[in-house]
């Protein structure tokens, strides 16, 4: 069980595994994001408290999750002592992002209108990019797929949203240099750097 204030009145956007699956079916990996997603995720999706739903595989909660390429290169990141979720310190990933919180000027599930989700997304994304990485601009950011991986622990509770962003220039730094660092990094080099968390490696084989 979670314990019930580790994550005070914080609401997290999830939808019922259960939906999810009865809609789609099960997958493992990158999937694209095909409009029978999007539609039972407008459909069913809802904010819970993360505390309640940490742990529960009957929810799956929604993270972004946002890749940073140029040329042929890709940013990676290795998650220090002080990364908060302590099941995956001491990985390398190729995305940040976080947990996807309501929007004050976007009432949900209100009229449930896919617009609306793609919205609430789209602005929980950008706010996760801005918080830990600093960049130049506002590049467009597309998302390519939905991640998931029911077989440890940490994917059971969790769908990635899985969105790319094309630097022109690798001109990218982490901010909050107690929790991870990075580095750019060509896609044929990728081999040698060590262990991805598993949702790195789902995607760059989804990817690559």
């Amino acid at each position: 069980m979670a314990v019930p204030d580790a994550y005070p009145q914080e609401s997290v956007l999830c939808v019922p595994t259960q939906d999810l699956y009865a809609k789609v079916g099960k997958w493992r990996g990158l999937r694209k994001p095909t409009s029978d997603i999007w539609q039972v995720i407008a459909k069913k999706s809802c904010f819970k408290p993360r505390a309640t739903v940490e742990t529960d595989p009957a929810y799956k909660q929604l993270i972004s999750y946002t890749m940073f390429l140029s040329d042929k290169r890709i940013f990676v990141m290795k998650r220090l002592e002080g990364q908060g979720e302590k099941r995956l310190r001491g990985l390398l990933s190729v995305g940040v992002g976080g947990h996807m919180n309501p929007v004050k000027d976007i009432q949900w599930p209100g009229k449930r209108r896919l617009a609306d989700l793609k919205s609430l997304v789209g602005m929980n994304t950008v706010r996760e990019i801005r918080e830990e990485v600093a960049l130049a601009g506002n590049p467009p950011v597309g998302v390519v797929g939905f991640l998931n991986d029911d077989e440890n622990e940490v994917g059971r509770v969790h769908l990635g949203v899985v969105s790319v962003v094309h630097l022109p220039s690798p001109l990218l730094a982490v901010k909050e240099n107690d929790k991870m660092m990075g580095a750019w990094v060509e896609f044929d080099k990728l081999h040698v750097l060590g262990q991805f968390e598993t949702w790195s490696s789902l995607v760059l084989e989804g990817l690559v």
